[in-house]
């Protein structure tokens, strides 16, 4: 048994207590409570120092398998800074391919945010196909758009001939070719990412670009996941997009390489017979199947895309990337989404939805509270997701059937004036991911980073909802929570949402020891401090694994 003394234990049990020490045995907490308690209760002692011990976070919206496979890109282009730079990178990749293979590399800027583009590089704009031919001529070329704000792609001429891209393409909806004064594609086209994925032209695109092996794909993943030990980060939530990489977690899983906790879905396919693919995912039903640290359990349906894309369903029209009014669409009607929940009710698989505009939260609310009539799910805690524009009425309604729900927080600070001020009508920006509605309303939320910075960064954005970019505070009473409040998010009430509470989320005994040793005290210390907070160790099961 190893015992911890000396520490200022955030344990967030039911009480938010506070406690001096923990014992740790076989992974499992087995005692918390003050030094003098707990001193003599083993012969390994660490010295905690007055330092700040809380559980080890959990994000429920992590997106840690995309991310590792974005930055698993090569070339990449990440951080440079410079057309020149960006150009003789390609031109590097392009010696060393084959005539006519496809080169695909990261996207372009700072990640997560990418922020101050094209401006911020040397020549204030973006790459053009003309600058790709020049150092590529053999090879299409696609620099893709980051999947957290609506910057172009970039293709050079090869890859726009493949794409079928000419002077005499007609824009479609969602997509936008930019083209120069005597009407040529410059190689900039917007709209090519995957939440334009019902798009034809995106779909050509994606049957085009070469596919990671197995192998490939598998590292990639397993690094991300390792990277995110040091940040605190014990357990994420791979519960949108992942389904197909289930069988890479399974095979992680078994070569022992799975760093972090993983909870994860099936994602519904389009146009199947349900009652067949239901029962085809069966492992998913229920609790699930796995163990503590790789669980399948549930699907999960999306309806409309992100409002910086100009993708969320909403009840009036608002602004584009381009300024030109409009509004997204929902991928299911009432009706659809109502069958394929009710057939989830009947295969007993825990259902997720994620929706993003009032319309579209709607229709979620609509479709649940039919199939509630029929079948009550009180009992079973479906997953609301995103759900950034919901209404306060729409929260009450999802909270009577039981909903559990997970919010981004983090949208101000990337997204916060660009978007949703300078673009939506009104004062709708005033309650964007309301944080404060859904806590009132007695819902357990967890907060999640949506692949965007790291857990204790969150923290801060949470409370403070600055926008990253002018640094205006867009804090208002929908969105304001508590320190404790933003701590839960990303612990006990993320271990609520991702049905593991029972194992992980507090610091109780019982539970599995994950848990985080910070340098700074993150419920007294001045607020812009937590953002700069460090994780010194990061336990899993009781074993050090980032320190």
């Amino acid at each position: 048994m190893t015992v911890y003394l000396n520490g200022n234990v955030v344990t967030v049990d039911g009480e938010f207590s506070i406690a001096q020490a923990f014992a740790v045995e076989d992974g499992r907490f087995t005692a918390v409570g003050s030094n003098d308690e707990l001193a003599q209760l083993g012969d390994d002692v660490v010295d905690l120092d007055g330092r700040t011990v809380v559980p080890g976070f959990i994000d429920a919206h992590a997106h840690t398998v995309h991310l590792g496979l974005d930055h698993a890109a090569e070339p990449t282009l990440l951080g440079l800074s410079s057309v020149a730079s960006i150009v003789e990178t390609i031109k590097a990749a392009a010696a060393e391919a084959e005539p006519g293979e496809w080169i695909v590399t990261s996207s372009i800027g700072e990640a997560p945010d990418y922020f101050n583009l094209p401006e911020g590089l040397t020549e204030g704009r973006w790459p053009t196909r003309q600058d790709l031919d020049a150092v590529a001529p053999d090879n299409p070329v696609h620099i893709p758009t980051p999947p957290f704000w609506p910057h172009p792609a970039i293709l050079n001429s090869a890859a726009l001939d493949l794409l079928g891209v000419t002077r005499e393409s007609v824009d479609q909806p969602g997509i936008q070719v930019e083209r120069d004064e005597a009407g040529e594609p410059t190689g900039l086209i917007y709209g090519l990412v995957f939440y334009n994925a019902r798009n034809p032209v995106v779909g050509k695109l994606m049957s085009l670009l070469p596919a990671m092996s197995s192998t490939a794909r598998q590292d990639a993943i397993a690094r991300a996941l390792q990277g995110n030990l040091a940040h605190g980060l014990t357990t994420i939530y791979e519960g949108h997009g992942n389904g197909r990489f289930v069988p890479d977690l399974q095979a992680l899983y078994a070569a022992n390489r799975l760093a972090c906790r993983v909870v994860t879905t099936y994602d519904v396919p389009v146009g199947v017979d349900l009652d067949d693919w239901m029962s085809s995912v069966a492992d998913a039903a229920g609790a699930g199947t796995g163990d503590d640290h790789l669980r399948v359990r549930g699907v999960t349906v999306g309806l409309d895309g992100p409002t910086h894309f100009g993708g969320a369903l909403m009840s009036q029209p608002y602004g584009d990337p381009h300024d030109v009014l409009g509004n997204g669409s929902s991928a299911l009607t009432v009706e659809q989404l109502t069958d394929i929940a009710r057939h989830a009710a009947a295969h007993d698989l825990r259902f997720n939805v994620i929706a993003s505009g009032d319309v579209a939260c709607e229709i979620v609310v609509n479709a649940l509270e039919t199939v509630h009539r029929e079948t009550p799910l009180t009992s079973r805690a479906w997953v609301a997701q995103h759900f950034h524009h919901v209404t306060r009425e729409q929260i009450e309604r999802l909270a009577a059937m039981g909903v559990v729900a997970q919010v981004c927080a983090g949208v101000d600070y990337g997204r916060g004036v660009p978007t949703f001020v300078n673009r939506l009508p009104g004062d709708q920006w005033e309650h964007v991911t309301p944080v404060r509605w859904w806590i009132d309303a007695g819902v357990p939320t967890a907060l999640a980073s949506d692949g965007m910075h790291e857990p204790l960064f969150h923290v801060w954005a949470a409370l403070t909802r600055i926008d990253g970019r002018s640094g205006r505070d867009l804090l208002t009473p929908p969105k304001t929570i508590t320190r404790a409040e933003a701590i839960r998010g990303w612990t006990a009430d993320a271990a609520t949402v991702l049905g593991v509470a029972d194992q992980l989320g507090s610091i109780e005994p019982g539970k599995l020891a994950d848990f985080v040793v910070l340098d700074r005290d993150i419920l007294t210390c001045p607020v812009d401090d937590i953002r700069d907070a460090m994780v010194l160790t990061t336990a899993l099961g009781g074993e050090i694994v980032s320190e």
